[in-house]
């Protein structure tokens, strides 16, 4: 059988500082050249430090304080494309994405489904078995996460606008649950939320029985065997007319830049 061509691109954990600062927009950046030129695409990632906020985040009366306060700690601030509500991701996390043309706003379940599968086979290849659901508690909670016994080892998310369907999520390699969800929460407090986490919803890829050693470069090796699975995997560059577009991208979608709502966007997430 003929795999469907992917293009694949990653952002390696030596990227330049400037590359890796961009890290957080680069899933929206690929998604935008795959509406531009119909050829779907894979993202893997690192990054650097950084909280994603989403639309319900906005309205929090607090907001201006609390994102001064993660600025303060060394957080830059960003709000989603999609839905959802606050993560943190670090250098102890593997970002993913997987984006094709689609303007179908009744595809959001079939989506997740089936562009995250190849997640659900790569962990399936550490001896780690997933499945889609909510973990009750978690931070970001919703009912396309992935979970092991219960509890949440993968965030996802998706966004269906502009031409292009993104389903895009982080694995929780080596994140301390207890220390993310405890910086959410003070957020949360901060910008005058009622929002109660548990942090016991949420749980490392390495503190899962017999991973007590597992890195994000083995996950990652994990991951792109397991997108292999489906698709013949093409490995580009982004151009320089992609880093471009991140750059831009970088200031609009910065919490305190000159953020703008979008008529056009038709945004889910695991939330709705």
């Amino acid at each position: 059988m003929t795999l469907p061509r992917y293009r694949l691109v990653v952002l390696p954990p030596d990227a330049p500082p400037d590359h890796l600062r961009l890290s957080p927009v680069l899933a929206e950046t690929v998604a935008r050249t795959v509406a531009d030129t119909g050829q779907p695409a894979i993202l893997v990632r690192r990054q650097a430090p950084y909280v994603l906020l989403g639309p319900k985040d906005r309205r929090l009366p607090g907001l201006t304080d609390a994102v001064a306060w993660l600025n303060r700690l060394g957080f830059p601030v960003f709000m989603r494309i999609g839905g959802g509500s606050a993560v943190m991701l670090d250098e102890d996390c593997l970002s993913f994405a997987i984006a094709r043309p689609c303007r179908d706003l009744t595809t959001w379940e079939s989506n997740f489904r089936s562009m995250a599968t190849g997640v659900i086979d790569g962990l399936g290849r550490l001896n780690i078995s997933s499945r889609f659901g909510a973990a009750l508690g978690s931070y970001c909670e919703g009912p396309f996460d992935l979970l092991h016994d219960s509890r949440k080892i993968a965030g996802i998310a998706q966004a269906i606008r502009g031409g292009f369907a993104l389903v895009s999520g982080m694995l929780l390699v080596r994140q301390d649950p207890f220390r993310a969800t405890a910086l959410l929460q003070e957020f949360y407090r901060r910008a005058g939320s009622e929002l109660q986490l548990r942090a016991e919803a949420v749980q490392a890829l390495d503190r899962l029985p017999g991973q007590g050693g597992l890195t994000v470069v083995a996950v990652e090796g994990a991951l792109l065997a397991g997108f292999s699975q489906h698709y013949d995997l093409n490995p580009q560059p982004l151009s320089a007319l992609e880093w471009q577009t991140a750059r831009a991208l970088y200031q609009s979608r910065q919490l305190g830049g000159p953020l703008k709502e979008d008529p056009q966007i038709a945004s889910h997430h695991s939330h709705r």
